[in-house]
């Protein structure tokens, strides 16, 4: 894995912050990860513009997730899930934000996911 594509110190304790249940903070680091993941793999064509399809060609053709579907099979199809999982996240981040996936910032990801919790915690039922 590039040091790029993953999260810095500064941005984990950043995330880490958060008053948000773990579950949250995982999936504003999975949204992070899938963002910097595709950018690298598809420079030249907006993150917005990528099906399903083109996402599980990307994973298939990285040969450093080849060795691992090697050592453990179904992990592509694993890993694909996860990566468009995440960009449907992202393409509601952005259309929210009203950028493009690939401007998206820390800050606006993690306020998304803050949002939705939120909306989580008031639409739940109190207990007596």
């Amino acid at each position: 894995m590039n040091p790029e594509e993953l999260l810095t110190v500064s941005e984990c304790q950043e995330i880490d912050q958060l008053l948000l249940p773990a579950a949250d903070r995982f999936a504003i680091r999975v949204a992070i990860y899938a963002q910097r993941y595709l950018q690298a793999k598809v420079q030249s064509t907006p993150l917005e513009a990528l099906s399903e399809a083109q996402v599980y060609e990307l994973v298939v053709a990285d040969p450093r997730l080849q060795a691992e579907e090697a050592h453990q099979g179904g992990f592509m199809t694993w890993y694909s899930q996860i990566l468009i999982s995440a960009l449907k996240q992202l393409r509601q981040i952005a259309e929210n934000e009203g950028v493009s996936i690939a401007e998206l910032t820390l800050p606006q990801i993690s306020r998304w996911f803050a949002q939705r919790c939120q909306e989580r915690l008031q639409s739940s039922p109190t207990s007596p």
